[in-house]
């Protein structure tokens, strides 16, 4: 009798004219997406960075580096933050703050450093999200959070989209306020300008360190003071170091400059109290069977080819830690325990391949199509999602999918009625959810896969993800039926050549809108990844969920049966 523990995926064949046509096509994406990021990492550019220097700071990537154990295992997030969404002011690269998620001093941590070469560090709505975001993930995996801030405050010609709403900038305290109530640690430096609305994050943290020299604090500055009230004052007079840290008592420390601000920051990391983890399970981390960056090989060109998801997570799960749950059953949908690094997961993965679901004994049963999540698959998922709750394991969900199976016999089946199911298991689950958009993420199979409006702890994508309502050709085709009508009854006949023109229009244009960069731009996924990166980032992401000790109950609620 073989056992439930199975080996999972085959070797590959790196000669194989797929193979090599697959991995040339991936190599040349890896190539775009480092040589995008290394665009957005120049900031503000070279004039500006050396702008900095000459006042004696470093940039906020320089700060970063600094601060953190290793460079080389820092996770960084919203690097695409803003990405062509403000070409007409001039661009905001990295949304003009650099985040992610390093350890200092032994403690992991969420670094937020405002970038002073991108628009003096003025926020953005973009911003704002960012920061909100960074704010989120301290809050649910109860990590402590570093600001470094350097921001002549909001950008006064975006103000209306930034300044008033919920998510917007007034978000940022309250949300200082409740990460302090939970006992998260905050920790800020003030290294530069710190104007306003803006004085209040550093301040509403726990502990803050004020640059002597560079860094100012203050609600209203020499040019605000002088026409509000006929005063004059100099900004280090009205809110530099020496004000705050000897006169009005509102800093902690006095920094000599940028590295020493740093060192202090470091010192208070290491005289935090203990850690107080959830304990999730751990086995020692075991490599993955077959290589990791196989999957350039494996993974198709083109968005509606098929494959066997079974190869991709066989080089990203550890070896021999693959437990298929429901096998035969549902089969649209892969579902089943295994390990990454070491943690013990539960793993939900579109499938792919060409598949029959057996209805009988007697027949071989219909044919599903590969990415479709049909009534079988979905209540599968369900059940699944609801014992990962149960036994408190973490969920990794692997997105290539292009929607439910819709038609006369989904229906009548109770496709709703399953999918419904699926989407309220997701919604309701408590442990913490992980989610790689590998390829395709369409319409409510993104929702059901946990999509960002399901709050996984991360959100990440590989160069060839798709994110839309819809696929492009279908989207496309539709949107130019209701142009077409929409122009004859303006009384404009359009000819054969006319309507194909304005198919490849419109095609063109929501293709941009799918891409993984218009995504990450928008910050509906955290980062663009190398595959072969994913067991790396899901590891960081659980050890990091696991320093919130609390998980709530899970409760379905009333779920369709």
């Amino acid at each position: 009798m073989s056992s439930p523990i199975t080996s999972i995926g085959s070797s590959a064949d790196p000669e194989s004219a797929s193979y090599q046509k697959r991995a040339a096509h991936y190599e040349a994406l890896l190539q775009e997406l480092r040589e995008r990021e290394a665009e957005i990492r120049k900031g503000g550019g070279e004039r500006r960075m050396q702008r900095e220097h000459d006042r004696g700071k470093l940039t906020a990537r320089e700060r970063i580096e600094a601060l953190i154990d290793d460079p080389e295992t820092f996770h960084e997030i919203g690097i695409f933050a803003g990405d062509g969404m403000y070409d007409e002011e001039g661009g905001c690269p990295a949304g003009g703050t650099v985040m992610g998620l390093g350890h200092v001093n032994g403690r992991r941590a969420v670094i937020v450093a405002n970038d002073a070469t991108v628009k003096a560090g003025a926020w953005f709505p973009i911003t704002a999200k960012k920061n909100l975001r960074a704010q989120e993930i301290a809050l649910e995996n109860h990590v402590p959070i570093i600001y470094l801030v350097d921001s002549a405050g909001v950008f006064l010609p975006k103000q209306d989209e930034i300044f008033p709403d919920k998510d917007h900038f007034g978000r940022i305290f309250r949300n200082n306020a409740i990460l302090s109530s939970r006992g998260i640690p905050q920790i800020a430096a003030i290294m530069g300008s710190c104007v306003a609305g803006g004085a209040y994050l550093p301040i509403m943290s726990d502990e803050a360190i004020i640059v002597n020299g560079t860094g100012s604090v203050f609600l209203a500055g020499p040019f605000l003071v002088k026409a509000a009230i006929g005063e004059e004052v100099d900004a280090e007079t009205l809110g530099g170091a020496t004000t705050h840290s000897e006169i009005s008592g509102v800093t902690d420390y006095e920094a000599d400059d940028d590295e020493d601000a740093l060192q202090i920051i470091r010192n208070l990391m290491g005289h935090m109290g203990p850690e107080h983890r959830f304990g999730y399970s751990r086995n020692e981390p075991a490599p993955p069977a077959f290589a990791p960056d196989d999957i350039y090989g494996l993974f198709p060109d083109q968005g509606t080819s098929q494959y066997d998801m079974h190869e991709i997570l066989a080089r990203i799960v550890d070896a021999d830690s693959w437990t298929e749950y429901k096998k035969g059953y549902g089969r649209s949908l892969l579902t089943g325990y295994a390990r990454i690094d070491g943690w013990n997961v539960g793993i939900v993965a579109n499938q792919r391949s060409v598949v029959r679901n057996r209805t009988s004994h007697e027949n071989k049963g219909e044919i599903q199509v590969g990415g479709v999540i049909y009534a079988d698959a979905a209540d599968k998922a369900a059940r699944f999602v609801m014992n990962c709750n149960q036994k408190e394991i973490p969920l990794v969900f692997f997105q290539d999918v292009t929607g439910f199976m819709v038609g006369k016999r989904a229906e009548h089946g109770g496709i709703i009625k399953d999918g419904a199911k699926m989407v309220n298991a997701v919604s309701n689950s408590t442990v913490p959810k992980f989610t790689v958009v590998m390829g395709n993420s369409y319409g409510a199979g993104n929702y059901a896969m946990c999509g960002r409006a399901y709050d996984p702890r991360l959100m990440l994508a590989w160069p060839t993800a798709r994110i839309a309502v819809m696929g492009g050709t279908q989207a496309s085709k539709v949107l130019k039926q209701i142009q077409v009508r929409k122009l004859e009854k303006q009384g404009k006949e359009l000819s054969a050549e006319d309507e194909q023109e304005l198919l490849d229009e419109i095609q063109n244009r929501y293709e941009e809108q799918t891409t993984p960069y218009y995504a990450a731009a928008r910050l509906w996924v955290d980062a663009i990844i190398d595959p072969a990166r994913t067991r790396e980032w899901i590891s960081a992401g659980i050890d990091t969920a696991d320093l919130n000790p609390e998980l709530p109950p899970f409760n379905a609620g009333v779920i369709q049966t």
